[in-house]
């Protein structure tokens, strides 16, 4: 008798059977066989109602069913293989792990080839206020018309905004069970030879496929530029250069971001480097004799630099291929194993009681195949800091562009020594920006929202003094003060954007962003030229000081305080 209970004892004791939760309508236990054995994931969370029950499965892909009865019963059997492949891995924004030191790496080329790109769009947007007036002079061009370069800037980021994300879904197609090379483009453009459920979607294969199409198409520009073939062409190389770079910097952007916390900051400053740089060798080269239009020539050597950088530093490695493969493999099990339980159960019900007793269809949210635009559309903030930055960039713009020739025609500057002015603007906004960069880890929401309004305060007086005050010196370095002034704004902005808005929609967000920034570049410099043909272009202040004055009135809107929808959705 002793010997068959201890036999029982030993038994017991190697199931370890321990009664983890008691509750009056469930029990949960917990069994450890001796061997690694799969873990059945708790219920979620059920919400009901006395009139139907909504079971939701939080996923990166949610599934939700709604059935109305008078008693509820599972709609899938609850087999080990459904209860396990229902803990799909949860969706992750950047897929290099930190703790691996070849990921590591990887990472750092992938922010140095980002910052050359952004380095590159900087490059060839900053001379654009150096080279106006060679423009105007061989082309021979109106105010308006050379006012109307802004706005082709505008019609291409706006259609790189809407395309891309038609492009990302496109070029991120692929086969779950394909092992081919994932970057041929025939293996998006073939026929489809798999059914929809065994057809995935890779961030990562569309990111890389779009940066090095958008770079190549960036290089155009330079082409077009050299070629002096007509302002047509002048008109639709700056189309080109705004459609490559909105499709650039949108993933950039977002890469960035789910980086290192200054990266994003570090990213604008390279680009505004990149727009001090290129007037000062612009300047430099046309004042020993070169024409204007060798600088652009000599610019695709970057430009090709740019490319190759992109395609060897953002191609997927196998792994993280692997790992997206087999989250979307997860998921479509998941997905069709509740799908066959649900019709299953609805056609036993129609059976047994000639009806079903709940309703099916099943809904599968997909938050990455609804329109991010249509989300966006109903959210205040996202349209609130596209205004906003409608009217700064407007104002940039407008100042960067025509402060050289405002300084010759009504200050008396000098031809060969002008074009360093757009340099000092583009030097100032470097300087804001790296200040802003080192110095925002410290800030919090507050503090960073009433910095950008004291910058924007002073930013209106400075704007007076160039208006009142006839020194070209003076204007001069006025000039390069706003420029410091205005360096925090952009970034600022970006960041209160990407604080508040939901993560899944920040990609497009930004791109949206990019192309209101552009649309106020292309808008008030048109304005601006309408003025200028009728007034003279010692009007130009009558746009810029009223332009930082909206801005400082409009930025007082803005919450001092992160909303408490956003705070819960960082939390």
């Amino acid at each position: 008798m002793n010997e068959g209970l201890e036999l029982k004892e030993r038994e017991c004791d190697s199931l370890d059977i321990e009664d983890t939760q008691r509750s009056p309508e469930a029990t949960t236990f917990r069994v450890s066989l001796g061997f690694d054995a799969p873990i059945v994931s708790s219920l979620p969370d059920i919400h009901s109602s006395e009139q139907e029950k909504v079971i939701i499965v939080e996923r990166q892909r949610k599934i939700s069913f709604t059935r109305s009865c008078h008693e509820i019963r599972s709609p899938c059997p609850s087999s080990p293989s459904t209860a396990v492949n229902s803990r799909a891995p949860s969706p992750v924004r950047n897929y290099d792990d930190i703790n691996s030191a070849h990921n590591r790496r990887l990472m750092k080329w992938r922010l140095a080839s980002g910052f050359f790109a952004l380095f590159v769009g900087g490059w060839a947007d900053g001379v654009t206020g150096t080279v106006m007036p060679y423009l105007v002079s061989q082309f021979n061009l109106t105010s308006v018309l050379s006012s109307s370069l802004f706005a082709a800037t505008t019609c291409g980021y706006f259609a790189g905004t809407l395309s891309i994300e038609i492009l990302i879904k496109l070029l991120g197609k692929f086969h779950l069970y394909d092992t081919g090379n994932f970057w041929l483009i025939s293996k998006f453009l073939s026929k489809q030879s798999h059914p929809a459920p065994y057809r995935g979607h890779s961030n990562l294969k569309a990111r890389y496929l779009l940066l090095v199409f958008a770079s190549v198409v960036h290089a155009t520009y330079f082409i077009m530029m050299g070629s002096r073939a007509g302002y047509p062409v002048i008109f639709m190389a700056y189309v080109f250069s705004a459609f490559s770079r909105a499709l650039l910097t949108a993933p950039l952007n977002l890469y960035f971001a789910s980086g290192p916390k200054q990266a994003l900051g570090f990213g604008f400053r390279l680009a505004s480097l990149g727009s001090v740089v290129s007037p000062l060798v612009c300047q430099t080269i046309i004042a020993t004799g070169v024409p204007w239009y060798r600088f652009y020539y000599g610019s695709l050597v970057l430009s090709g630099i740019n490319i190759l950088f992109l395609a060897v530093s953002f191609r997927p490695t196998e792994k993280e291929m692997a790992l997206e493969r087999r989250q979307d493999s997860a998921e479509t099990v998941v997905e069709d194993n509740v799908r066959v339980a649900v019709e299953r159960s609805a056609a036993d019900e129609e059976k047994e009681c000639g009806s079903p007793r709940y309703s099916v269809p099943l809904r599968i949210h997909r938050h990455t195949r609804q329109g991010a635009i249509r989300r966006l559309a109903s959210m205040p903030y996202q349209w609130s800091i596209s205004l906003f930055i409608l009217l700064y960039c407007g104002s940039e713009t407008t100042t960067q562009g025509f402060m050289v020739s405002y300084l010759l025609n009504t200050k008396g500057a000098h031809p060969k020594t002008v074009g360093y002015v757009t340099s000092g603007f583009w030097a100032g906004i470097s300087l804001g920006r790296f200040i802003w960069g080192a110095c925002i880890p410290s800030f919090s929401f507050a503090q960073r929202k009433y910095i950008v309004h004291a910058c924007i305060g002073v930013s209106v007086a400075v704007h007076l003094t160039i208006w009142l005050v006839n020194s070209y010196v003076e204007n001069a370095i006025a000039t390069g003060m706003i420029g410091v002034l205005y360096g925090p704004v952009f970034p600022a902005c970006l960041t209160m954007a990407t604080d508040i808005l939901p993560a899944e929609v920040l990609m497009v967000s930004m791109a949206l962003i990019s192309s209101f920034a552009s649309l106020g570049g292309a808008i008030f410099p048109l304005v601006a030229g309408v003025i200028f043909d009728a007034r003279g272009i010692k009007t130009l202040t009558y746009v810029t000081v009223p332009l930082a004055a909206a801005m400082a009135s409009l930025w007082t809107l803005f919450p001092s305080r992160l909303p408490a929808q956003s705070q819960s959705n960082l939390a």
